[in-house]
């Protein structure tokens, strides 16, 4: 039987040992919802790294058109686009995307040496839980809350828990204790309709800096999305095929 693990912040992650496991990053406020954005409005494949100087660095090797988003402790950066996912827009033409942030990004190189890498939020959960469970052999998931800046994120938990939650509807897996209480925090939110999310110190965070409509946002796309993002020769890309949902 699969166990499920909620590692509750990217700090705890032990990057040695993901070697063997499936994993899945969530920052639901924003890395990983701008990411998923990102793929459904036409930028592919998207870079996330770990900071400024980095971004800048691919940046220019790049010899084509791209985007290039980031932010550092919720603010702006100088020449970057802001990763908040209420404000992208639709490309016309397919392009790369670089993005850096405080925590999603760097949660995603630590995870990155796991054996399968998804990108997971509140709008695609359900997907990325479908494609999960759908793989074959025994490996241990291992669900990466990116967290809050060396704390806890409730958005975060929640989103674990979301994934949790589909598993265990499609099948049998051993819960962790973190498993467990994320499970019943998501289904708890659930039936509140996600408002503790908005008291939520990343939703203050973002009001703060002057993007008071993307912690919304990304509540109104609960399981919107049918986009499987998977980390694949250092960039992320949707995962081909079509996903059967689990609401289907």
């Amino acid at each position: 039987m699969r166990k499920i693990h909620v590692i509750t912040q990217k700090e705890a992650v032990r990057e040695e040992r993901l070697s063997g496991c499936t994993a899945a990053v969530i920052d639901v406020f924003l890395a990983t919802s701008t990411i998923i954005f990102l793929l459904e409005r036409n930028y592919e494949p998207v870079h996330a790294v770990l900071g400024s100087k980095q971004a800048l660095e691919l940046s220019q090797l790049q010899q084509s058109e791209h985007l290039l988003l980031g932010e550092s402790k919720g603010e702006g950066l100088d020449g970057f686009a802001y990763p908040d996912p209420a404000g992208l827009q639709h490309s016309q033409k397919r392009q790369a995307a670089i993005i850096c942030s405080t925590n999603g990004t760097i949660a995603i190189e630590k995870a990155k040496s796991s054996k399968k890498l998804y990108i997971s939020s509140l709008v695609n959960g359900h997907c990325v839980a479908e494609r999960i469970h759908q793989e074959q052999g025994g490996s241990s998931i291992v669900l990466i809350c990116s967290g809050n800046d060396d704390r806890f994120s409730m958005e975060d938990f929640i989103g674990a828990g979301q994934l949790v939650m589909h598993l265990t509807k499609s099948g049998d897996y051993e819960l962790s204790d973190a498993a467990k209480l994320a499970q019943k925090a998501y289904e708890s939110s659930l039936a509140q309709g996600f408002k503790e999310l908005l008291d939520s110190e990343t939703a203050h965070l973002l009001q703060r800096f002057n993007f008071p409509a993307a912690a919304q946002f990304v509540i109104n796309q609960h399981e919107q999305l049918d986009i499987v993002p998977v980390y694949e020769n250092g960039m992320i890309v949707k995962e081909p095929g079509q996903v059967k949902t689990m609401t289907d």
